[in-house]
């Protein structure tokens, strides 16, 4: 459950970041923003839609460092769902992508059905509305997580309980994916979404909550979309 922590003179929804107030002073949800962001279009490969898969999570199955056969996959916060067919095509035996904007939830579906994918691979794949916070699945935790541009949204207070929902969502001895995003040392860590965020800050809050990092490297930048290069590193977890 998201913690009520909140910075001083903001308040923060179940999408763990705060609202903020609209020209006429009254407050915006952020949960909001985000149906009313993709409710008015975001095409493929604007703004933050790279309108493909992230190649080094492509690379990272592909390489076998990381096993999805007959695994159960969790990807909150995963826009038009461009990686969940990744998953699937790895061997992963149910894959689950998970949306707080019902409108990002409808242009997911949309590319999804755009694929044709056999019926066997669609069925595995679920495209739901949801919290993070709040929602569950029926079947109980997964055995592979993958969080990219998702961290990065959160309000810095509400860190502690993302860490802490990611214990959750991954069985003992399950394993996450983090691709850390974006990397830059110089932003002001206040201001955002996106966050700037680090593997330093990660290790802090995910090792207290139950995790071991298993690898961490910079992504190169031929495995980074254009936009990203240089702002990308790669962590594997494993759940203790």
């Amino acid at each position: 459950m998201a913690s009520n922590a909140q910075p001083a003179g903001a308040r923060l929804n179940a999408a763990g970041l705060p609202d903020r107030e609209l020209p006429g002073g009254e407050p915006e949800n952020f949960s909001d923003r985000w149906e009313r962001e993709w409710s008015a279009g975001v095409g493929k490969g604007q703004r933050w839609d790279c309108s493909a898969p992230s190649p080094s999570l492509v690379d990272l199955l592909k390489s076998g460092k990381v096993d999805a056969k007959g695994k159960r996959v969790f990807v909150p916060g995963c826009g038009r769902g461009y990686d969940l067919p990744v998953f699937r095509n790895a061997g992963a035996a149910q894959v689950v992508g998970l949306e707080l904007a019902p409108s990002a939830v409808r242009e997911s579906l949309a590319y999804l059905a755009e694929l044709q994918l056999p019926a066997e691979d669609a069925a595995a794949i679920e495209m739901l509305p949801g919290d993070f916070f709040q929602w569950t699945d029926p079947k109980g935790a997964f055995d592979l997580g993958f969080d990219y541009t998702f961290g990065c949204a959160m309000h810095p207070t509400m860190r502690t309980d993302w860490a802490a929902t990611w214990a959750q969502r991954i069985k003992p001895g399950g394993t996450l994916v983090t691709l850390v995003f974006p990397v830059n040392p110089d932003a002001d860590p206040n201001v955002g979404p996106p966050f700037p965020i680090s593997p330093a800050l990660f290790r802090t809050l995910l090792e207290p909550a139950g995790f071991e990092v298993v690898s961490e490297a910079p992504v190169p930048a031929e495995l980074s979309h254009p936009p990203r290069v240089g702002k990308e590193v790669l962590m594997v977890w494993r759940r203790k």
